[in-house]
């Protein structure tokens, strides 16, 4: 099935993610839906314009947005609008992240709101290139140590989650993926917090473990199988 066959039908499947044309959103005004152009396991991702730039809306699905609530207090989109907006807001972290617009959280619709850009995501360049890409991930290793310095952990750091964009003839990372609640918060593994009352690992821990493994793609092969993206694009 081609890519843009297999996002239609995820985004079909999603059945309550059938928008209206605009979306108020507080403080911001209505947001123009335009076409749906990526869909991932959590989130369909539309083309959208607000006061005339370029956004794009991204819409979780009702069962992830059932799950988060399960584990955390604070709805799904805030949550992943005030992470963003935490390394937006970092002198250091800025020019690697996607801006976050704003946020929607209404009983229908939950959503968060970003700057759209061109870019290509590092797993997808490096399975063309042939092989890692070398001054984009030394980028990645400043990221991981710049957030580090803000407290910002468990960054959730792997290849369909970076796009790569041009920026004064030089490569650098974008992340745009902010929804996964850091795993020392509430771990889920046994092992895994009884690791942490130990002193074994720390919220550190995982991000070192990341970098380490970045170019091990082999998990990402069936991660692959779930990415609908169309011409490039954002995955949930």
């Amino acid at each position: 099935m081609s890519p843009r066959g297999s996002a239609i039908r995820s985004i079909e499947e999603a059945g309550a993610l059938r928008l209206p044309a605009e979306l108020e959103l507080t403080n911001l005004g209505p947001v123009r839906v335009l076409e749906p152009f990526a869909a991932g396991k959590m989130t369909v991702v539309y083309r959208g314009t607000l006061e005339g730039r370029a956004v794009a809306l991204k819409v979780y699905k009702p069962a992830y947005v059932k799950k988060h609530s399960e584990r955390h207090p604070v709805s799904l989109a805030e949550y992943e609008f005030t992470r963003n907006m935490a390394f937006w807001e970092s002198p250091e972290l800025s020019r690697y992240v996607v801006r976050p617009l704003g946020y929607l959280d209404t009983p229908g619709v939950s959503a968060i709101v970003q700057d759209l850009i061109d870019g290509e995501l590092y797993y997808d360049l490096c399975l063309r290139r042939g092989g890692p890409l070398p001054g984009v991930f030394r980028h990645l290793e400043r990221i991981v140590e710049y957030a580090h310095a803000r407290e910002l952990f468990d960054i959730d750091l792997h290849a369909m989650n970076v796009l790569v964009v041009r920026e004064g003839g030089e490569e650098v990372p974008r992340l745009f993926d902010f929804n996964r609640v850091p795993f020392y918060l509430n771990p889920r593994n046994p092992l895994e917090a009884l690791a942490l009352r130990l002193g074994i690992i720390n919220e550190r821990s995982r991000d070192f473990k990341k970098l380490r493994q970045f170019h091990n793609f082999s998990k990402l092969l069936r991660r692959r199988s779930r990415f609908m993206a169309v011409d490039g694009g954002l995955d949930g």
